[in-house]
């Protein structure tokens, strides 16, 4: 066989997956969570904890593959994580926090207190996100937070409510430069990427959230501020 022909042979075998690289190389499917500002107020001064209750998962939309009993302890999972997510990030970035388990108000005092619900969750498909990507069968979490000073009680209004919504698609696509072959690790991600990656998003912009706000007040410096990604 000629030289050229063997080439040519070639060039042709590998025409399939050269016309994917370009596709490959597009970053479609990314995954974050951002804050969508709400209300805002003064408060008078940077608290000396903070108190994060298990969010409310009575309302909102829940697309997932679980009833009756297995969905009640699926909503308890779900709000526990965020929780335990949010205590583990205040306390590094801010001040001392905990879970409050209590379903007696607050007394009053200089802390914070945060609650909110979930108002939608969609656990999406993980084989879809791992075998097709760009965004198939991506998971979404959508949560409205509000924070109290338990200065002015615990019945008082929230002195800072905003909400927060994103999700987990494929890895994304864009990183990934070796081609074809290089295609295969990046699906297999992506079956791991799910609603545990959601909530630990989550935590990390609500906390932030509160950072943004002791940061525009001087109460944190800007090595310590958690800089949150609001939705535009």
């Amino acid at each position: 066989m000629k030289k050229n022909d063997l080439a040519s042979k070639i060039s042709l075998a590998w025409r399939p997956f050269l016309a994917v690289v370009p596709l490959l190389l597009v970053p479609i499917g990314c995954a974050s969570v951002s804050v969508q500002k709400g209300t805002e107020s003064p408060v008078l001064a940077k608290p000396q904890k903070i108190y994060v209750r298990d969010f409310a998962v009575v309302d909102g939309k829940w697309n997932v593959d679980r009833e009756g009993g297995e969905l009640a302890e699926f909503k308890k999972k779900i709000r526990e994580k965020l929780t335990e997510d949010i205590v583990v990030r205040a306390s590094k970035h801010l001040v001392p926090a905990s879970r409050d388990e209590n379903s007696a108000p607050l007394p009053p005092q200089n802390a914070w207190l945060i609650t909110g619900r979930f108002t939608r969750v969609n656990q999406g498909s993980r084989f879809l996100r791992a075998a097709i990507g760009l965004g198939a069968g991506g998971t979404k979490i959508e949560t409205e937070v509000a924070v109290y000073d338990l200065r002015a009680g615990e019945n008082s209004q929230p002195f800072l409510t905003f909400s927060t919504t994103g999700g987990s698609g494929a890895a994304q696509a864009g990183a990934i430069l070796g081609g074809p072959i290089g295609a295969l690790p990046n699906a297999v991600g992506g079956a791991t990427v799910g609603l545990t990656d959601d909530i630990r998003r989550t935590a990390r912009e609500t906390t932030a959230a509160l950072s943004e706000y002791m940061y525009a007040r001087g109460w944190v410096s800007e090595d310590e501020r958690v800089k949150a990604k609001y939705k535009k």
